[in-house]
Formats: C-alpha cells, sequence, structure tokens
C-alpha cells in the first residue's frame, strides 16, 4: 500500500504540472513590448542601398533580432522604398535631396521609426566642425559635426551619423563609426590626433585635436 500510494502521488504531480502547463500560471511565453531600429538618421546617395536592423525586447528582459520579421514601410515611395528584409532602396529619379520616415511595426506594439535623405549625388564639399575645442583634456567630450552641400540644393544637409571617421589615433580618440560624439579616455596622452570625415568618396576638411 505505501508503495502504490507513492506512485499515486507521483502520477497526480505529474497530472497538475501537465494542466498546469498549459494554463497561464507555468511556462508564460515572453510577449513583445519594444522595437528598436536602426542604423538612425542615415544619408544615402540614390546610388547606395541602406539595410536596416530590428531588435525587439521582450517581457522577460531578452532581446531578439525581428529584421525579418517585423512590417517594413516608408512613408514617402517617391523618395525610397522598404523591403520585407529592411532593405532601403533610393527611387533613381530623385532630384536634389528629399527625405523619407522608414517604420518597423509588428502586432500591437508601437512602431519603432528613422529618418532617411536620400540625395541625387554626391557632394561637392564636407564641412568638419567640433566643439567645444581642439585642446581636450583626457576625460573631455568632443562632438563632431559634418555639414555637406549637395549639388543643386540649397543650404547644407548634416551627414554626421552618416560618415566614415578617419581618425589617426583610435587609442586616444575613441570616435565610434556612425557617431559624432566621443570621450577622451581618462588614459589618453598627451598629443595630436587628426579626424577627418568621409561621406561616398568625399573627404571633409581634417581637424587636428590636441590632446593636454
Amino acid at each position: 500500500m505505501h508503495r502504490f500510494g507513492r506512485k499515486l502521488a507521483v502520477l497526480a504531480l505529474f497530472a497538475f504540472l501537465t494542466i498546469g502547463s498549459g494554463c497561464t500560471g507555468f511556462f508564460v511565453k515572453p510577449t513583445l513590448t519594444s522595437l528598436a531600429i536602426g542604423p538612425q538618421d542615415q544619408t544615402i546617395t540614390v546610388q547606395q542601398t541602406l539595410q536596416m536592423s530590428a531588435s525587439g525586447t521582450y517581457s522577460d528582459g531578452s532581446q531578439q533580432d525581428l529584421t525579418g520579421k517585423v512590417n517594413w514601410s516608408s512613408d514617402t515611395t517617391s523618395c525610397a522604398t522598404v523591403s520585407s528584409t529592411g532593405l532601403v532602396t533610393p527611387v533613381k529619379s530623385v532630384s536634389g535631396v528629399c527625405k523619407t520616415t522608414i517604420s518597423a511595426a509588428s502586432g500591437t506594439v508601437s512602431a519603432a521609426s528613422t529618418t532617411v535623405t536620400v540625395s541625387e549625388g554626391t557632394p561637392t564639399l564636407i564641412n568638419l566642425t567640433v566643439t567645444p575645442n581642439t585642446t581636450p583634456n583626457p576625460g573631455d567630450t568632443l562632438t563632431f559635426q559634418a555639414m555637406a552641400t549637395f549639388p543643386g540644393v540649397s543650404g547644407q544637409q548634416d551627414i554626421t551619423s552618416s560618415v566614415t571617421w578617419v581618425v589617426s589615433d583610435t587609442t586616444n580618440m575613441p570616435l565610434v563609426q556612425g557617431s559624432g560624439q566621443v570621450t577622451v579616455p581618462p588614459s589618453a596622452t598627451a598629443e595630436q590626433v587628426t579626424v577627418q570625415a568621409t561621406f561616398d568618396g568625399v573627404p571633409s576638411n581634417q581637424i587636428a585635436i590636441n590632446i593636454q
């Protein structure tokens, strides 16, 4: 009887767990809570394409690449379109500069979006500036900005997030690609570091940063 009773208790526990797993009390599947897409605020020419990515955050804190699973859209398809896999393709007939908002959506979660600027051609001039100064101390933060002049377009376009950075010493000046901001490491040594930006093969002016 003792052995039979123990078997009966095991079967009862198994049945309880099996029933429970089919309800909300056990093994609840995480739900999607937010979306993020990138890269943000990019500028491309009509000869280029741009691959977007989408990342989802779930109720348990986990993250997952959802690039090929979200619904992509472009609000100005006369400027650029976006495929189901997140590839942005400019319209070849773009004249001057145009902008479109690229969005990713999934179910009832708030959509994530960013602006993509499309230029008819390569810039004729890229002007690079830096604030607050060119003589930082270790630990100071610098902000670089790249402004481009495009053919047939009045005014300049901010292409800071789209340029490629060329830095003579990335150890003392760890400027991340796609970013215009850098913090000089506390361990940086006193020296001169040159910084330049390029876009579609066009270089900007060069800035000399003298670390104190």
